[in-house]
């Protein structure tokens, strides 16, 4: 085999000459990849987002709002009241929309459906939406954009296949006169079938690299990343809102308020303890000591319902042996006294006419009160004692059981009234007693209980004014128990200007700040820095941070703040 041999200086000639054809062999296989369109995936990329998703059209009056989703050729429509948010599902919806008009079908989740041909091709559409509910009728407009994901260049290349083919020619060709300049002066025919060999195999990847750019938007590129549809998803926007699907609505029951600016009441914080109302309720205490017998019927149960004067147990006195042993001698020193005194009655009553009449009166009257005492000393021995209801209401407490043993004063039974009870709070300011316009209690968050002012004390008690608020009549029990703790709410005779809201509407941002979602748009949410102050236990006051017609989140509030 003959060997070539170069000089050094024709091998760095060489060696330099190869580079350049690699850099370019090089650019050629991977510039087509690097300056491929928007929308080609090639390889390891990142997932992309694929922006609002399905296809949308939505509209919204002052009656109803509506979002109208295609997918698939037909078309889902989502029909809410637009201060409420609550789903429409008893209304008929017709559809117009280029060529197609219909009435949209009821599904059984609330929503509706309008399928036509029209919504498989792309086109912009001008849709029209005639909603009748009951008495209520409305027309909706919106404008629907309908794109086909194989749109772009792909379609110039399938039209004119020509285009592709050339580019891969010229670039061969490119290849080739890159080659041939970098072995000109290379002698030997094994250098030169070496580098053309080199050259086809450059264009076949040059070739197969600009095949899979050019490949459109829905091809297969083996193991590339897939694109991520989160569109359709519920997400927190670049500018802090919340992206909420109306599926992802129905799903949380988010509901809404339209904000009003009314004058309202300023409102001072106290904190204060249920207790029962002394007209009304009462306790049961035996007088003496004694052991509990029940009644027939058995005691009384926690809750159970009484009249006044009906009986609830029965205290059968108890005594020391000691006790009992002198009420035994005392019985039978009466016995013998009582039977001597009928005896000197019965003599003198013999005796009448020759005895004075004051004289048979007299022992007539001691034998009538030996005859009392022997009754009353008798009796103590198994005395008993009725504990009846002093009024009418509810066992609230019971602390007896049969057979147990009691002293005098202890507390059995304790009854309520379920509808009126007292509340007792405690205030720091003087100044506050002339200026009560209204009251509440609230045990929990939205649960509210009206009050009526009684009086305040004029003795302190731990450096605080008690205070006595009375609830208001009401038909039913009302939620509160004899000693549970609760926040009372004073509205004042002062008044502001804000908006009236739910409680449950402020939630807390990262930064610890009160905040409220309103509703911007049909599937838009947007965090609203607010500054409120209590109005009862069950609204708040928004004096700085809304204005008049937002529609603020009421109900699934802490649920939209959690999107992220």
């Amino acid at each position: 085999m003959k060997t070539l041999k170069l000089m050094p200086n024709q091998a760095v000639a060489l060696m330099k000459r190869a580079g350049v054809a690699i850099f370019f062999i090089a650019t050629m296989v991977f510039a087509p990849t690097a300056f491929a369109g928007e929308g080609h995936d090639h390889g390891e990329a990142a997932p992309v987002a694929a922006g609002t998703g399905s296809p949308r059209v939505s509209s919204h009056s002052d009656l109803f709002e509506l979002v109208g989703v295609v997918d698939a050729g037909a078309m889902t429509i989502y029909l809410d009241r637009h201060a409420t948010n609550e789903p429409v599902t008893d209304a008929k919806v017709e559809v117009e929309a280029g060529a197609a008009k219909g009435m949209a079908t009821p599904q059984a989740d609330g929503t509706y459906r309008f399928e036509h041909p029209v919504f498989k091709d792309a086109a912009a559409l001008a849709v029209n939406f005639t909603v009748v509910a009951g008495a209520e009728s409305d027309l909706l407009a919106g404008d629907l954009t309908l794109t086909d994901a194989h749109a772009g260049h792909d379609d110039d290349l399938a039209a004119r296949p020509w285009l592709r083919w050339a580019t891969y020619a010229g670039g061969g060709l490119v290849l080739l006169a890159v080659v041939a300049f970098a072995t000109r002066r290379v002698r030997g025919a094994r250098h030169r079938s070496a580098s053309y060999l080199i050259a086809a195999c450059a264009i076949s990847m040059g070739a197969a690299a600009s095949f899979d750019a050019n490949a459109g938007e829905g091809h297969d590129h083996g193991d590339a990343a897939p694109v991520t549809s989160g569109g359709n998803s519920p997400k927190r926007q670049a500018d802090g809102s919340v992206f909420l699907p109306k599926p992802t609505q129905r799903q949380l029951e988010v509901r809404t308020v339209v904000a009003e600016e009314k004058s309202l009441p300023k409102t001072v914080e106290l904190t204060g303890r249920v207790a029962n109302d002394p007209n009304t309720g009462g306790k049961v205490q035996p007088t003496q000591a004694g052991r509990i017998e029940a009644r027939p019927r058995g005691l009384p149960q926690l809750g159970q319902s009484v009249r006044k004067g009906e009986t609830l147990a029965i205290v059968r006195a108890s005594t020391a042996a000691i006790e009992r042993a002198n009420q035994v001698a005392q019985t039978a020193e009466l016995k013998a006294n009582l039977d001597q005194a009928r005896k000197r009655l019965a003599r003198l009553e013999q005796l009448e006419g020759t005895v004075a009449q004051k004289d048979i009166d007299a022992a007539r009257g001691e034998a009538d009160s030996l005859v009392q005492r022997l009754a009353a000393v008798s009796g103590s021995v198994s005395a008993t004692e009725v504990l009846v209801a002093p009024v009418s209401g509810v066992i609230a407490a019971a602390h007896a059981m049969a057979g147990q043993v009691v002293n005098a004063g202890d507390v059995l039974f304790e009854i309520v009234d379920p509808e009126r009870l007292v509340v007792q709070a405690s205030a720091f300011d003087t100044a506050l007693l002339g200026n009560i316009a209204a009251a509440t209690a609230s045990p929990s968050t939205g649960a509210t209980v009206a009050l009526r002012f009684v009086g305040a004390g004029r003795t302190l008690q731990e450096g605080a004014i008690p205070l006595q608020f009375n609830t208001v009549a009401a038909k039913g029990a009302v939620p509160l128990a004899v000693n549970q703790p609760v926040k009372v709410f004073v509205q004042t005779k002062e008044t502001v200007m804000g908006y009236a809201v739910p409680a449950g509407a402020v939630v807390k941002n990262p930064s610890n700040q009160d905040i409220v979602w309103v509703h911007t748009g049909p599937e838009v949410f947007e965090a609203r820095t607010i500054r409120a102050v209590a109005l009862d236990g069950a609204n708040v006051s928004v004096v700085n941070g809304l204005k008049a017609g937002d529609r603020v989140v009421t109900q699934g509030a802490p649920l939209v703040n959690q999107v992220r």
